[in-house]
C-alpha cells in the first residue's frame, strides 16, 4: 500500500506537468505557423495601387522607392520584417510624405484622399499590432 502511494505522489504531479508542457507547445506551434500567409485585404490594394505601386515594385525605375519599399514582396517577408515595413508605413502615411510632393506635381491623381489616408494608416497599424501578438 505504502509503495502505491509514493507512485501516486511521484506519478501524478509528473504526468500533470507533462501534460501542461505539451499543450503550451501546441498552442506556440499552431500561433507561430509558417503556413500562415499575410494577406493585404482588396481595399488597402486598391489604394495601393492607385497610391503607391507604380513606384513601390519590384518592376519599377524608381530605386530609392524599391530600396524602402517593395508592396509586391510584403507578403514575402519575415514577421519581424513584415511589421517593420508596416510601422514604416504608418509613420509616412501619417506624416503625409507619401506620395511625395514632387511626384504629386505630375501626377495629382495619385494623392490619397483623407480617407484613403486614414485607411491606409488604420490597417498599417492593426495590421502590424496583429503579428505582434
Amino acid at each position: 500500500m505504502k509503495k502505491m502511494n509514493w507512485s501516486l505522489i511521484v506519478l501524478l504531479p509528473a504526468m500533470a506537468l507533462t501534460l501542461i508542457l505539451t499543450s503550451a507547445f501546441d498552442n506556440q506551434r499552431k500561433s507561430s505557423n509558417p503556413e500562415e500567409k499575410f494577406v493585404i485585404p482588396e481595399g488597402i490594394t486598391t489604394i495601393m495601387d492607385k497610391s503607391c505601386f507604380g513606384c513601390h515594385n519590384a518592376e519599377s525605375s524608381n530605386d530609392k522607392a524599391k530600396e524602402k519599399l517593395l508592396i509586391d514582396k510584403l507578403t514575402e517577408l519575415s514577421k519581424a520584417k513584415l511589421v517593420a515595413k508596416l510601422d514604416g508605413i504608418a509613420e509616412t502615411v501619417g506624416k503625409n510624405e507619401m506620395p511625395p510632393e514632387k511626384f504629386l506635381a505630375k501626377y495629382p491623381d495619385k494623392a490619397l484622399t483623407k480617407e484613403e489616408a486614414k485607411q491606409l494608416l488604420d490597417w498599417a497599424k492593426a495590421a502590424s499590432e496583429e503579428l505582434m501578438k
